[in-house]
């Protein structure tokens, strides 16, 4: 071992001011030292009790507190010798802790110390051993501290310690102990990293289920209950007017309507014109809308959740998130990433026989297939013999099940790609070496059964047994069995509810819109490719096309009818709930890639070490090649071998990593089969944490893979959800508005033809004389239904109670004189009619009359617009052309009621 002192000078350790003596008083060295000579001397608590006598007298002495630290530390291995029972652990907890405080005192009283550091970590060590909670990453920091000292000192001078700790040696004792504090450590994460794996799966599937409720919010706008309350509210409004409405639309759409309005009710300027008074907001929308396409050519976009930035493909906003919020892995991390088998593993898996395979049978095969390889020229015993159907089988069930679950792990592990290179080495390394024990590996080799799956098929019970239980921890280790489920899941739901929008587009100078056909006939098959501009003819129809121009009134009076504000405020709320929903899920990728990056900087480091590791394993392996193949050679022992390599190293400046293991290897083993066994259990629990990173790693890749498609889902927007509704609202107000306007036309001119006929019909009349009075009864009669019916419309517009509206119209009218109508002894009393009498009312009128008074029935919902006007033009007619069949009217009443008294 290395002699050399550190020349730098010391730096003095300087004690507090409030300090009573300093820490190099040769008083607090000589009591220091009398309490190490009793503990030597077999009397720890006399050592106790000295060290504390001298801390009453001077506490900021660090001397004296880093020697009570150690002694107390000894206090606790000799109780821990004697400790049977709770209480007992108790203590011996309380006498670590009160070492860690010793110490840690010392450290802060003299920094510079590596003496007092060193005693520091050996006391934080115990502690993390005798309570889990305190864990091992404080004896790290601890290490990393005193290692970072620039110019140490030590106290061997002032302290009769057992052994020489010089500064190198110290150094060397903490890089060891921060090493096997990192593995440690490690190992514990690696315990933890199911749960976390879970947890995030967990949150993934609520944001998800929160995601899909918001998508369905927006396309179906009206909860249940929502829809059950306008039910409530407006069932007889509905019956009443919806149908009238439609019909109303309709008959105007296909009879009355021009060519001309039909192509100006797709124009794009006309409709934003006729919304922009009444709906600016949603004009607003549709322009912005409007805009995005004429630059993308389609209608989705997606937002980044954190800067609000725009893209016109989601995988630009994915690309901008990785590199301007999130960062990459370097390139020296990326090159540790596993790489996947599939290829070479998933045929086997998936196509080839597993079946137990008669072991003693394939051997013999296996030895007269190598006797006779030269015996057909040409012939590959390899590859014969890897056909399966050369294979001797067995009937084994117990081994069958087993060959079975290890296929179907398998399978899982290819369907997600999770299978690599590090879990194929160590699967295959498993099986040869227990197979290797009856037949010989050359053979195995020979025969290629150490590049195939297939060869677990050998094993027997207790073999497969372990084979699986490899592949089973590997599942568990990383998580991978909630990763699976949630893909699972991801998998069933398939793309989101948004795929299927209902197409609509612009032709190319965007002037008017253009509809599917298939859309327009109910299909749901249409591509969600989101085109926004015309492609096909055949696709898309015009409004001359007869196959659908009607199905295009149909489109637009179908669906939930909601306001203009309930859908603005609906896709507002969407894409704040979306944003929300993409920066929670970010956060889970940023958690994932964190893990990813600490994993990958954990696997470099491993690597490292276990190179080191194998060099010195190649030291021995040489010697013994060496011991085999010369004769007479005189050989040298491991021991000998590393401490002219470690002497090596020191000469050359060379690996101090290297150094320091080899250090520790000798101060623990001194015979060879020791140096060699304890060789290589060190490299087989390093390979052992390599695999398993590689299993988080790429578990994590996956999740990362995952969550990155669902904030690609919630960021990406498709205009057409909000364009749809607001052009298909625009066109059916704008539509509406054109069959109101020619209905209005229409009934006043149908009014206006009745009465003229009415008056008519009267003056006719009155030049006979009076005659046949009651068909002008039956006028007059038609008259007034007009009018009490246009009262009875216009109660229920004005608020009547809906009990009043639905059981009966309110009508008032005089009692016709003679025939079968029942006198009414009070003409001003308003007589409740129900439809149903109404409409045989209605069928006593001549069928001119009942003509006439379909036609104005028909548009009266659309009048109370205009009812006010309308009525006193009416009033008026009537006073000028009515005079004679009113007073004619009135004068049969009169003569009934005196009839009747």
């Amino acid at each position: 071992m290395s002699n050399k002192k550190h020349n730098a000078p010391p730096s003095p350790c300087q004690p507090p001011p409030s300090s009573d003596v300093d820490d190099q008083s040769p008083i607090v060295t000589k009591e220091v030292n009398r309490a190490l000579s009793a503990n030597r001397n077999g009397n720890p608590a006399e050592a106790l009790s000295l060290l504390k006598s001298t801390l009453s007298r001077h506490p900021n002495a660090a001397l004296a507190l880093s020697a009570l630290s150690f002694i107390q530390l000894k206090v606790a291995n000799l109780d821990s010798a004697a400790a049977d029972d709770y209480d007992d652990r108790l203590l011996q907890l309380e006498h670590v802790k009160s070492s860690v405080k010793s110490s840690k005192r010392a450290v802060e009283l003299c920094p510079v110390s590596l003496s007092f550091w060193f005693f520091h970590v050996v006391a934080l060590v115990k502690l993390a051993q005798y309570d889990a909670d305190a864990g091992f990453e404080p004896v790290i920091e601890a290490c990393d501290t005193g290692l970072a000292i620039e110019y140490p000192t030590v106290v061997e001078d002032r302290l009769k310690l057992d052994g020489e700790h010089e500064i190198e040696s110290l150094r060397t004792q903490l890089r060891l102990i921060k090493l096997q504090s990192k593995y440690l450590v490690d190992a514990k994460s690696l315990g933890k990293i199911k749960d976390e794996i879970q947890e995030l799966q967990d949150r993934k599937e609520e944001i998800e289920q929160r995601a899909i409720m918001a998508r369905k919010n927006l396309e179906t706008p009206l909860s249940d209950t929502d829809n059950k309350i306008r039910k409530l509210k407006n069932v007889k409004k509905v019956a009443a007017n919806v149908d009238t409405v439609a019909a109303r639309v309709k008959a105007y759409w296909k009879d009355r309507m021009s060519m001309e309005l039909k192509k100006d009710l797709l124009s794009l300027e006309l409709l934003l014109h006729f919304a922009k008074k009444d709906s600016p907001a949603a004009v607003a929308v549709v322009m912005q809308a409007v805009e995005h396409v004429k630059a993308a050519k389609n209608w989705k976009f997606s937002t980044c959740c954190l800067c609000g930035e725009r893209f016109f493909e989601v995988k630009l906003n994915a690309d901008h998130m990785k590199s301007v919020h999130l960062g990459a892995l370097s390139d020296e991390l990326r090159s540790v990433e596993p790489e996947i088998e599939f290829d070479s593993v998933h045929d086997t898996v998936k196509s080839r026989k597993w079946r137990p395979v008669d072991v003693v049978a394939a051997k013999k095969m296996m030895e007269d297939l190598s006797r006779n390889k030269h015996g057909d020229e040409g012939l590959n015993e390899s590859e014969v013999f890897m056909n399966q159907k050369e294979w001797p089988y067995c009937e084994d069930t117990r081994r069958d099940l087993i060959i079975d679950k290890i296929r179907s792990r398998l399978r899982v592990f290819l369907k997600i790609r999770f299978f690599v290179s590090s879990h194929l080495l160590v699967f295959m390394d498993l099986i040869i070496e227990m197979l290797k024990k009856r037949i010989p590996e050359q053979l195995l080799k020979e025969h290629w059964m150490d590049r195939t799956v297939l060869t677990a098929c050998f094993l027997d019970i207790s073999e497969l047994n372990r084979v699986y239980e490899f592949l089973d921890d590997l599942y568990n280790i990383c998580g991978l069995q909630s990763l699976s489920i949630g893909l699972a899941r991801d998998e069933v739901r398939g793309m989101p509810c948004v795929a299927n929008h209902e197409k609509i587009v612009f032709n190319e100078d965007f002037s008017c819109v253009v509809f599917d056909k298939r859309m327009l006939r109910g299909e749901l098959v249409v591509p969600n490719d989101g085109a926004a501009i015309t492609s096909s003819a055949d696709a898309e129809t015009v409004l001359n096309d007869d196959e659908c121009k009607d199905a295009i009134v149909d489109w637009l009076l179908g669906g939930t009818n909601i306001s203009i504000g309930e859908q603005l405020m609906q896709w507002t709320n969407f894409r704040e709930t979306s944003k929300s929903q993409a920066m929670e899920f970010f956060k889970i990728y940023e958690a994932e890639f964190h893990r990813m990056q600490n994993f990958c900087e954990k696997k470099i480091e491993y690597l490292r070490d276990i190179k080191v590791w194998k060099n010195l394993e190649s030291i021995c392996v040489k010697e013994d090649k060496r011991r085999e193949e010369i004769s007479g050679y005189k050989p040298w022992s491991y021991e000998y071998l590393l401490l002219e390599r470690h002497k090596h190293i020191e000469r050359t400046d060379g690996d101090i990593f290297e150094s320091d293991i080899i250090w520790n290897i000798l101060k623990v083993d001194h015979v060879d089969n020791e140096i060699k066994l304890g060789i290589k259990k060190q490299i087989d629990e390093l390979a052992e944490k390599l695999y398993k990173f590689d299993s988080i790693i790429r578990t994590t890749t996956i999740a990362m893979m995952q969550t990155g498609k669902k904030i690609d889902t919630v960021t990406s927007y498709d205009y057409r959800s909000i364009m749809v509704p607001l052009l298909k609202s625009f066109m059916k107000a704008r539509l509406e508005d054109l069959a109101n306007k020619d209905a209005e036309e229409k009934s006043k001119a149908a009014e206006k033809e009745l009465l003229s006929e009415l008056n008519l019909d009267d003056m006719k009349n009155s030049d006979k004389g009076g005659g046949n009075s009651r068909q002008g009864q039956g006028k007059s009669k038609v008259k007034k239904k007009i009018k009490d019916h246009r009262k009875a419309e216009e109660f229920k517009a004005t608020g009547g109670s809906e009990e009043q509206q639905e059981n009966v119209q309110q009508i008032s009218f005089p009692a016709a004189h003679g025939g079968d109508d029942p006198p009414n002894p009070n003409p001003e009393i308003v007589v409740s009619v129900t439809t149903d009498e109404l409409e045989q009312e209605e069928r006593k009128l001549t069928p001119e009359e009942q003509k006439n008074l379909r036609m104005l029935e028909e548009h009266l919902e659309l009048q109370r617009q205009i009812e006010n006007e309308a009525k006193q033009k009416h009033l008026a007619e009537q006073n000028k052309v009515g005079t004679s069949a009113e007073n004619e009217a009135k004068s049969d009443e009169k003569s009934s009621e005196l009839g009747q008294r």
